[in-house]
C-alpha cells in the first residue's frame, strides 16, 4: 500500500506540474493540414515505391524562454508506400524482355495511423525549426500482395500481424507567414518495424499549412 500511495503522489505532482505550465506561459493553438509522401528506410535496391497521404489535425504551442517552444500535436495521418522486389538481373535489364520492367513481388500498403508528435521549437524570427519524438498508433492497414513471377493470385485485404505502436524522430522547419498562417516541411524517421515479419520502417516526408487561432 505504501508503494502504491508514493506512486499516486509521483503522479499528482507530474500532473500539477504539466497543467500549472500552460497558465503561467503564453501559449497557442491551431489546426493543420498537408500532403506527405511515405517509403522505406533502408531499402534493397529497387524495393522501395514512395506513393502519397495527406494528414490533419491540432498543436497546442506553449511558449518557453529564449525563442524556444514546445508543441505537442495530435494528427490523423494516411499513409501509403509500395515494397516492391525487383532481382538484380532485371534491376540492370540483363537479359531484356517485355516484363523486364515490371515488378516481380509487388506489395501495397495503405494505412491509417493517430500521431503524437512532441516537438521542441525554436524560432528566432520567421523562420524556425523543430525535432523531437514521434508516437503513433496504427489504426489499420490494407494491403494487396501481387506474385507476377509465381503468377499466384492476389491477396487483398486488412494486414492482421503489424505493430500497432510506432515510434519515430522527426525534424522540420517552416516559415511564418503572418500572426495566422505558417508553412512546415517535416521528415519523420521510423525507428520501429512495421511488423514482426519485415524488416520494414517508414520514413515520412510532409509538407503543410498552419492555421493559428486568435487568443
Amino acid at each position: 500500500m505504501n508503494y502504491l500511495t508514493k506512486f499516486m503522489n509521483k503522479l499528482f505532482l507530474i500532473g500539477a506540474i504539466l497543467f500549472s505550465v500552460p497558465s503561467l506561459a503564453q501559449q497557442s493553438y491551431g489546426i493543420k493540414v498537408g500532403g506527405q509522401t511515405t517509403g522505406i528506410t533502408k531499402a534493397e535496391m529497387g524495393d522501395n515505391q514512395n506513393q502519397y497521404g495527406f494528414y490533419v489535425g491540432g498543436f497546442y504551442t506553449i511558449q518557453l524562454k529564449d525563442n524556444f517552444s514546445f508543441q505537442p500535436e495530435l494528427m490523423y495521418s494516411y499513409q501509403s508506400f509500395n515494397n516492391v522486389n525487383v532481382s538484380y538481373t532485371e534491376y540492370f535489364q540483363i537479359g531484356q524482355n517485355d516484363n523486364t520492367t515490371e515488378p516481380r513481388f509487388d506489395f501495397k500498403y495503405k494505412t491509417h495511423l493517430i500521431k503524437l508528435p512532441l516537438l521542441l521549437k525554436y524560432q528566432p524570427n520567421k523562420i524556425y525549426v523543430e525535432a523531437g519524438p514521434e508516437l503513433a498508433y496504427l489504426l489499420s492497414v490494407h494491403g494487396k500482395y501481387t506474385d507476377k513471377l509465381n503468377e499466384i493470385p492476389s491477396e487483398d485485404g486488412k494486414l492482421e500481424n503489424i505493430k500497432h505502436f510506432q515510434a519515430a524522430i522527426a525534424v522540420g522547419g517552416g516559415y511564418k507567414i503572418n500572426d495566422r498562417l505558417e508553412a512546415g516541411l517535416r521528415l519523420s524517421w521510423g525507428l520501429t518495424k512495421f511488423s514482426e515479419y519485415s524488416y520494414i520502417k517508414n520514413f515520412n516526408v510532409g509538407i503543410g499549412i498552419y492555421f493559428l487561432f486568435p487568443r
